[in-house]
């Protein structure tokens, strides 16, 4: 039986992880040796998460065409009434999101408006942390969902139960126990050995050989290894397998979304999807870069939920956009808006109630120039981890929250 030392395993890590092309998930995972085993899921159902980042301006994403308010705090920025996608007498979206506009005509749309938390942070780090960890009073350093997976998950082989899409883990996924994949590009799943020396391509040879018996720290590099080179060639076979007469737009966001598609319609174990769009704060020359941004929501988020329509898989999964905050109701001098509280978000899925939720924003009745606030984003988030995940939301969230009837029975 081939046995690689510890001695030897290490010098070998070295030299590929000196190689800027080794995946991200197996340069993290090696310093986490004393991981448990990975979780398994109680239900087929996926979360997508999607993080607006930057501070989404609201009002200018739902527009309250019907409210004089909002025509005369932004005489420059303001959507006039006859470019409005018209919802309701009084609310429509943006005219870049006509895709949106469709999927809420087919009732698979929830829009929560009047969305906050208690005494607002304008600060996007620490308002961008609340809304990560669910914590207002005080500093976590694990996040809402990297907390469900370590509550409500229990061990199996699965090899990607979270995949993130970025450069970074967000701090929603971080956990007591690391269990995610982050993906910057997929073929960085995979280790390249072009232009790599002989002795680096033994090295990863080596180290991707399975040691029988072992259940130590080698072991576990080895393996997790081992499940990285596995991961990636499944994700390989799903690209290839793929058919859809969907046709993604060429923004990064609608291509990670469509390999999330490609994912599910491949039935990965993967559970928690996370994909992050930025841009979003427009303190000057607002009204094309936003337009621009919700357009690119719209397209790739549109085009993703037709996708899996098609594919037979839009019943079990679920999507969730949020921003750290919304912005001010008045436009600044700069022909933008400045950060602001309470926002709105949305929920999309084939078993979501669609319509609206929350209240309608009264732009006669502000706090300190924002938006109040009416639903706690943590009721969302509750009724999330309880209604659809399956979990118990009280452990995870530090409090009991109410929950709303954002799904079908």
């Amino acid at each position: 039986m081939n046995f690689l030392h510890r001695r030897d395993f290490l010098r070998s890590l070295a030299l590929v992880t000196g190689s800027s092309t080794v995946p991200l998930f197996l340069r993290q995972t090696a310093h986490a040796a004393d991981v448990a085993p990975l979780p398994g899921f109680a239900n087929e159902r996926v979360l997508v998460m999607i993080q607006l980042s930057g501070g989404n301006d609201g009002l200018n994403t739902l527009v309250p065409h019907g409210d004089e308010h909002y025509y005369r705090a932004r005489p420059n920025l303001a959507v006039s009434r006859g470019e409005v996608l018209k919802l309701t007498d009084t609310a429509g979206f943006h005219p870049q999101m006509g895709k949106l506009h469709h999927v809420f005509e087919h009732d698979i749309l929830a829009v929560v408006q009047g969305v906050g938390y208690p005494n607002p942070n304008r600060s996007h780090f620490r308002s961008m942390e609340i809304w990560q960890t669910s914590e207002a009073d005080r500093v976590l350093t694990t996040g809402w969902l990297g907390r469900y997976v370590d509550c409500e998950c229990r061990g199996s082989d699965n090899p990607a139960p979270v995949v993130n899409f970025g450069d970074k883990q967000p701090l929603t996924l971080t956990a007591e126990r690391p269990r995610v994949v982050t993906l910057e590009n997929p073929a960085l799943l995979k280790w390249q050995p072009t232009g790599a020396t002989g002795a680096e391509q033994r090295a990863f040879a080596r180290i991707n050989q399975p040691l029988v018996g072992r259940s130590d720290t080698l072991g576990f590099l080895a393996r997790t290894a081992s499940g990285a080179q596995s991961f990636y060639g499944r994700l390989q076979e799903a690209v290839r397998h793929y058919q859809s007469a969907v046709v993604y737009p060429e923004f990064r966001f609608s291509q990670n979304l469509k390999l999330v598609a490609q994912m599910i319609a491949a039935e990965f174990p993967t559970r928690i999807y996370y994909v992050e769009l930025p841009g979003f704060d427009t303190h000057a020359t607002q009204a094309n870069r936003h337009a621009a941004l919700l357009q690119e929501l719209s397209e790739g988020l549109g085009s993703f939920l037709h996708d899996l329509h098609k594919q037979g898989h839009l019943g079990r999964t679920l999507v969730m956009t949020f921003s750290e905050f919304g912005r001010r109701v008045a436009e600044n001098r700069s022909g933008g808006t400045d950060h602001g509280a309470g926002s709105m978000l949305f929920l999309a899925g084939g078993g979501v109630r669609g319509g609206f939720y929350g209240t309608t924003p009264d732009l006669n009745d502000l706090q300190s120039g924002d938006l109040k606030h009416h639903v706690d984003f943590r009721s969302v988030y509750a009724t999330v981890l309880e209604q659809w995940l399956g979990a118990r939301a009280e452990p995870i969230l530090g409090a009991r929250y109410p929950t709303m009837p954002l799904f079908k029975a």
